[in-house]
């Protein structure tokens, strides 16, 4: 929560480049082709203002504007939209840039949206500089709360850290990179909170309460005792939960559960040892990959994750095979152009279609690492036991060519199955064999059991209603499991979901793994429990 004034700032993504056919081509060209070093300065400019605030992974963000200012596809039919038109180079640009947006934003991928996004602010940055518009930059000189129509990484980069107590944006969505540097920074957000930007005035005082995603507006003396009192105590609360979370969480009977980690970057995994988590219990792999141009080698796959893995080095981690697909997509693997993508070439079955080059270089990096420590090996996307059958044997090949270099990998670490595909989840005597241990991916069975992408916000609704199903799936899974002696834990949304804790317990799961921040909160629940 967040409480202060408001500070409403305009859009300023219009701008005019009429054409000029009476420029000078060669001094035009040369105009566009000095604005791009000006503009990679800018950006630069723009990531030391953060780098103080934010993990060097999250700066990396800016790494891709620079590739973008020096596209040279885009850079090239630029000039010669000059040459051939005699016309002035802000226009040209423009055009161009405008061609590239619009294609992107024809794409039904959240992803590729965020690019086109991306695009029209380094668009905006260099026809400025062609133009020479030097507009005096919106920041803060008081501690205020951001209200905008939307905001992009570089308005977000020039506000002074210290004085921004939240922000809310009328328009933007969770996998926008303002998102994801706001949240590195700890800073409440509120997105898609329809008309602010048109209903809240600059000096408004509010209150944003991101955990229950509502902002309070219009607030008397009554109300803003009541909010401070309430920020004061959620503050001691946390403390407390924090503390007590570094340690293993008990029932008053005695019984316990592992409270684990999801998590996908570097950043994640700080966040996972300071909120006390027990272990990584997802290790979204594919996350640490998205920003890339080309396919990660085995040594940036063994690079990654050590940094990751020693920052709870004692610890056992569960690390999951690359699950690109349908909401994870990346330059780097053509986009298969299928209906219903989530059904489709993803998780393990893109990885065998490119095995050389996805699944090879990271299973032996899992198998080197497994000799220095304690992990599992979850598999995504196993839909029957021929799924099973190729992934065990993949593994257990390269487990043999790298003793043949002479890596002396006697023990293959735990092989579990990612239980999100509902002909697993129904079937568990059909896979107990075979795994050794199991991991309930409840977001995607939530949308294969009600037919609802859980990327579509049409058919979100249904969702939720998944919810007593997966818990009578995990129920019957759990006898079969433990019958077996066989681990069985969860690490979907359901996890961190309070009201199915108790029955978490008396099923004997052996973890639960959600978004590092939520763990005290879970486990300090846990020591309520009977």
């Amino acid at each position: 929560m967040a409480i202060g004034k408001a500070i409403v700032f305009e859009n300023r993504d219009k701008y005019k480049t009429p054409i000029k056919t009476t420029a000078n081509a060669n001094e035009e060209i040369n105009n566009f082709t000095n604005a791009l070093p000006v503009a990679i300065e800018k950006i630069e400019i723009l990531k030391r203002n953060l780098a103080i605030n934010l993990p060097k992974d999250e700066l990396e963000i800016f790494e891709s504007y620079s590739a973008m200012v020096n596209d040279p596809e885009v850079i090239e039919k630029t000039i010669s939209l000059i040459d051939n038109y005699n016309c002035n180079a802000d226009f040209a640009y423009y055009e161009i840039s405008k061609e590239f947006i619009e294609t992107l934003e024809q794409i039904d991928d959240p992803y590729l949206k965020q690019r086109a996004e991306d695009l029209k602010m380094i668009s905006k940055m260099i026809i400025e500089i062609l133009q020479g518009n030097k507009y005096n930059s919106q920041d803060l000189s008081s501690p205020s709360i951001v209200v905008a129509e939307k905001i992009n990484t570089a308005q977000l980069a020039e506000l002074n850290q210290e004085y921004l107590l939240g922000l809310i944006t009328s328009k933007g969505g969770i996998t926008d990179h303002t998102s994801i540097i706001v949240k590195a920074l700890g800073i409440p957000y509120l997105l898609e909170v329809k008309e602010a930007h048109q209903k809240i005035k600059t000096n408004d005082l509010l209150v944003i309460d991101s955990k229950n995603n509502c902002v309070h507006h219009n607030l008397n003396k009554k109300d803003i005792g009541r909010f401070n009192g309430q920020i004061n105590l959620d503050q001691k609360i946390m403390k407390k939960f924090m503390r007590d979370a570094q340690g293993e969480a008990f029932t008053k009977s005695g019984k316990t559960i592992n409270v684990l980690a999801n998590v996908g970057s570097l950043e994640d995994a700080v966040q996972a040892l300071k909120f006390g988590a027990d272990g990584i219990g997802l290790l979204r792999t594919e996350l640490c990959f998205l920003k890339r141009s080309s396919f990660p080698s085995e040594k940036t796959h063994i690079d990654t994750y050590t940094k990751i893995l020693d920052k709870l080095p004692e610890k056992t981690h569960t690390l999951r095979l690359l699950d690109f697909g349908s909401d994870k997509k990346v330059s780097y693997l053509p986009d298969l152009k299928e209906d219903n993508p989530a059904l489709g070439n993803r998780a393990l079955r893109l990885g065998f279609y490119y095995y050389k080059k996805l699944l090879k270089p990271q299973i032996r990096a899992f198998l080197k690492l497994s000799k220095l420590y304690k992990i599992k090996i979850l598999c995504p996307m196993i839909a029957n036991n021929q799924d099973l059958d190729q992934i065990l044997n993949a593994i257990k090949l390269e487990q043999k060519e790298l003793n043949h270099l002479g890596e002396e990998i006697k023990i293959l670490p735990p092989i579990g199955i990612m239980v999100e595909i509902p002909n697993v989840a129904v079937n568990p005597e059909n896979f107990i064999s075979k795994a050794d241990f199991f991991s309930f991916g409840t977001n995607d069975l939530a949308q294969f059991l009600m037919a609802a992408d859980r990327t579509n916000e049409d058919v979100s609704r249904y969702l939720a209603s998944a919810d007593h199903s997966i818990i009578h799936l995990i129920k019957n899974f759990a006898k079969h499991a433990k019958k077996h002696k066989k681990e069985i834990s969860i690490c979907g949304e359901l996890a961190s979901n309070k009201k199915y804790l108790a029955q978490f317990l008396e099923m004997n799961l052996d973890g639960i793994s959600m978004s590092p921040s939520l763990i005290p909160e879970i486990k300090a629940e846990i020591k309520l429990l009977d």
